[in-house]
């Protein structure tokens, strides 16, 4: 996609809008910029979008299910959703002396606090499944998954933190491209 002829962002965080604004400027860009959660109705437009891009976002959601049927309801029919997060096998590994050893399970959906700037915010590692099946329940078919390393990230991380570690042997994040039906 090139040369939209409009641009949306939405962000939770005034500061990040209003960074959003000045690389926006800087680059003699526009967009309609949202300060909101995306769990609620902020006024975007219905059946409008032939794309949606969320990166690093959707994992934040209080209410996945919500959220992508609010993200269905802004496409038209058969416009593309991409996402990405961190992939959850990431959080569930540790390296310990060149091991590696499961520091909890998979499985483990529970809400824990995660320090944010000046602030907390509530984060669950949801399974690969909840992902997929929440994006079926809101009405998009899967046409792609990537699970990736990061090579820019083990680039810059000191090679034998735990993360540069688990990021040679497992994905580091997973980026879903659905179509709404």
């Amino acid at each position: 996609m090139r040369n939209p002829s409009e641009l949306w962002a939405m962000d939770i965080s005034e500061k990040q809008i209003e960074k959003a604004a000045e690389q926006l400027k800087a680059r003699g860009l526009s967009a309609k910029l949202i300060c909101s959660p995306m769990e609620k109705e902020c006024g975007i437009p219905v059946g409008y979008f032939d794309y949606v891009y969320s990166i690093y976002a959707i994992g934040w959601t209080t209410d996945l299910e919500g959220t992508l049927s609010r993200i269905a309801s802004y496409l038209k029919k058969d416009a593309v959703f991409i996402f990405s997060w961190s992939h959850p096998i990431h959080r569930c590994v540790a390296s310990d002396n060149g091991m590696f050893t499961f520091k909890k399970t998979y499985f483990d959906e529970n809400w824990y606090p995660v320090a944010v700037d000046e602030g907390e915010l509530l984060l669950a590692d949801r399974k690969l499944s909840t992902y997929v099946n929440a994006l079926a329940k809101a009405g998009f078919v899967i046409e792609q998954m990537i699970e990736e390393t990061d090579d820019e990230i083990m680039q810059t991380l000191d090679g034998n933190s735990d993360m540069a570690k688990r990021a040679k042997v497992l994905p580091v994040t997973f980026v879903i491209k659905a179509r709404k039906l």
